[in-house]
């Protein structure tokens, strides 16, 4: 059984970058590129070349450029944990760093005044920070569209929230929530306007809207869809000079040839991807579709164009603007859902009518953006105010769009798309959640449960990846074991993916747990007591079927009316989880209390599979649990940074003893359980441990 990689100290000689996540600089990381390595706190350096990410010292600040020597820890970027999780490694890689180093000590050793690159990335901070200031002039105050503004104009996207993220995203719009090819070209469009204003000629035009192009695809990032536009600007502009007639598909081809030639890794990103894809899909589909809607856009042909009158002439011209908007979102749709199913298992139908509302919205509000950064400029404050109140409503409308549009039903959904054999009639995974945390997804048929959620940060880092990569739209039922919020934190989230029925032990809501946690809140939109929300005692049992071939239950072992602990890990739900004749004992965060009542109340506990959490801050997992349950598998919950999340040695040494099967989340990653009328499959995700089990003799 291979061990959790650990980090190494090492010394590291080389010249330190400042970290772009996005389009911001992360003061608190660097990115290192490596002359030098040095294993171990002392000894010779040998030459290296690589480039590592630095996790800076809270007191260090990267004010100017040079060779640096780091002294810390080492540690490769962790493969995944969970199916469908974001692979931090393979990102690691594709984006050009092998490692991460977390420093103890950075000491400068040689100035090198002249780097282009370090002084290029301050630039870009400086002018993104000017740019933020003249956007949120005015509107200080109004966070949410400030941020839904900053994200828009600068791919500042963090700023606003993942739930605002989440509302562009589910109304298949997300491209208007970042920067786009759509923002340099409106740039663009009212830098010219700009330009022939103040009677620049078309030659120096040319070259100064090259050079402000270039300049906001770096400013903001350098994003797949940005750096494309640059470029096919850049051609469009310069085709003249060869008495050359610009043609879309060719400068396409050559901006993709550039960007590949610059950095071959994009062609395996989903950005890089779908920024080319939709572009070719819009100019290869939207004439041909034009065409089609030409009866319909035209005047009459018996009408002579002379005779028509200014609101024929008015119709033409909006029935138009709608066919082209409408052609160009239904090919961008089409071109997108490829890649969007590919990547993200994902449908949003809704987008072809939420586009045709939100992108106008967002090109006036682009343009309100640089009027406003022109007014910024030339000091006329007022005016630069009375554009950002307007784009503050714009943004306040989109989002509201958008919101509205995601929740409409069938707005969007997700498939599976894993071609495999059949599945078995029940499944259940059991989730690696650092800190403390739990979340178990059970399947049964046709029916999705969960059992636990996560925190929030779990729920978007690893459940709700999950349930997209499985194909999953519709929850039927929750099972929440208990008020800690590493384990409950995302009810709400879960709650929303069709209104599961809940259930809970009897003394959930806790009296005395503050309205703002989650189950509290969730008692806001649920009645408790009701067909919604289910509390249950000992004895009591969850019907689970789900139509599946064999039956599914789970009969509730713990707690009481009367154990009633003031710890919620001392209250929390156990369940004996039965599938055909396989039984799988659910502890949760059952410590010293709870197992002893088990124990001393004589609860039938036998049976194949012990899935257990750790108890935050009592003495737990008791090998007389073990004794009594007599199981071939245990899977539990270890954290070995912190000593309360640790796996007790004792039960590692009761399982060898005792050839039980032990699955540490930590080393394994998730375990998946895959279960037959004639036994069960464990498989862990991560190191690919697995045993078979056919359920034991009762």
């Amino acid at each position: 059984m291979s061990m959790p990689d650990r980090p190494a100290a090492v010394g590291v000689m080389g010249r330190l970058y400042p970290w772009t996540d996005g389009a911001e600089i992360d003061p608190s990381q660097a990115l290192c590129v490596v002359s030098e390595l040095r294993w171990g706190r002392s000894g010779l350096y040998l030459p290296v070349d690589a480039r590592i990410k630095v996790g800076l010292p809270r007191e260090f600040i990267l004010k100017e450029p040079g060779v640096y020597e780091i002294e810390g820890n080492l540690a490769l970027p962790r493969s995944p944990q969970n199916p469908g999780q974001f692979n931090a490694a393979e990102y690691g890689l594709r984006s050009g760093w092998v490692a991460q180093v977390r420093a103890d000590r950075v000491v400068l050793k040689k100035p090198e005044w002249w780097s282009l690159s370090f002084h290029l990335l301050r630039w870009a901070e400086s002018s993104r920070q000017w740019i933020s200031q003249a956007l949120a002039k005015g509107i200080e105050q109004q966070e949410q569209d400030m941020a839904v503004l900053l994200a828009m104009a600068l791919g500042a996207s963090d700023a606003a929230g993942e739930e605002i993220e989440d509302a562009f995203r589910d109304s298949g719009t997300l491209h208007i929530f970042a920067v786009s090819g759509l923002h340099v070209v409106m740039l663009a469009a009212v830098v010219a306007f700009v330009l022939r204003w103040c009677g620049v000629g078309k030659g120096r035009a040319v070259f100064f809207l090259i050079a402000v192009v270039f300049g906001y695809a770096y400013i903001t990032g350098w994003r797949p869809s940005a750096a494309r536009a640059a470029f096919m600007i850049t051609l469009v502009l310069a085709a003249p000079w060869w008495n050359r007639r610009s043609s879309v598909q060719n400068s396409l081809g050559a901006a993709v040839l550039v960007l590949l030639a610059y950095d071959s890794h994009q062609l395996f990103m989903p950005g890089f991807q779908l920024s080319f894809g939709v572009l070719w899909a819009i100019a290869f589909f939207a004439p041909p579709l034009l065409v089609m809607l030409r009866p319909w856009t035209e005047l009459d042909p018996f009408l002579p164009p002379s005779i028509a009158t200014s609101w024929q002439h008015f119709s033409v011209e909006s029935r138009q603007w709608v066919a082209s908007l409408w052609c160009v979102s239904l090919a961008a749709w089409v071109g997108s859902l490829p890649l969007m199913l590919g990547h993200f298992q994902t449908v949003t139908p809704v987008g072809l009518l939420a586009n045709l509302f939100l992108v106008p919205i967002s090109g006036i509000s682009i343009g309100v953006s640089c009027a406003s950064i022109v007014f910024a400029a030339m000091g006329a404050g007022s005016l630069q105010v009375l554009a950002n109140g307007l784009n503050a409503f714009l943004a306040w409308l989109m989002v509201a769009l958008a919101s509205w549009f995601s929740s409409l039903p069938l707005a969007n959904f997700t498939l599976d798309l894993r071609f495999e054999k059949e599945p078995p009639p029940v499944e259940l995974r059991v989730f690696h959640v650092s800190g403390g945390g739990a979340a178990n997804y059970l399947r049964a048929g046709t029916d999705h449960w969960l059992m636990d959620t996560g925190n929030v940060r779990s729920w978007r880092g690893v459940v709700r990846p999950f349930l997209r990569h499985q194909g999953v739209n519709q929850l039927h039922g929750v099972i929440l074991s208990h008020g800690d919020m590493a384990h409950v934190g995302a009810a709400d989230a879960a709650y929303r993916m069709g209104n599961p029925r809940l259930y809970t032990s009897v003394h959930e809501p806790w009296a005395f747990d503050p309205p703002f946690a989650a189950i509290p809140m969730l008692a806001k939109k649920v009645q408790v007591d009701s067909l919604g929300w289910h509390r249950l005692s000992a004895d009591g049992r969850i019907e689970i079927q789900g139509g599946a071939a064999l039956p599914v239950y789970a009969d509730v072992l713990y707690p009481l009316q009367q154990d009633d602990a003031e710890k919620a890990d001392d209250r929390g739900l156990v369940l004996m989880l039965h599938v055909g004749q396989l039984r799988l004992l659910w502890l949760g965060d059952a410590g010293f209390i709870t197992e002893k009542k088990l124990i001393d109340r004589g609860a039938d506990l036998t049976c194949d599979v012990v899935i257990r959490g750790q108890h935050s801050a009592d003495f737990s997992g008791l090998t007389e649990i073990l004794v009594k349950a007599k199981p071939q598998v245990l899977i539990s919950a270890n954290d070995s940074r912190f000593s309360e999340e640790t796996l007790p040695s004792r039960l590692r040494d009761y399982c060898l003893s005792k050839k039980i099967e032990l699955f540490d989340l930590e080393i394994s990653g998730s375990v998946g359980i895959s279960i037959t009328g004639a036994g069960a499959e464990v498989t862990a995700f991560r190191n690919g441990q697995s045993i078979s089990l056919v359920p034991s003799l009762r």
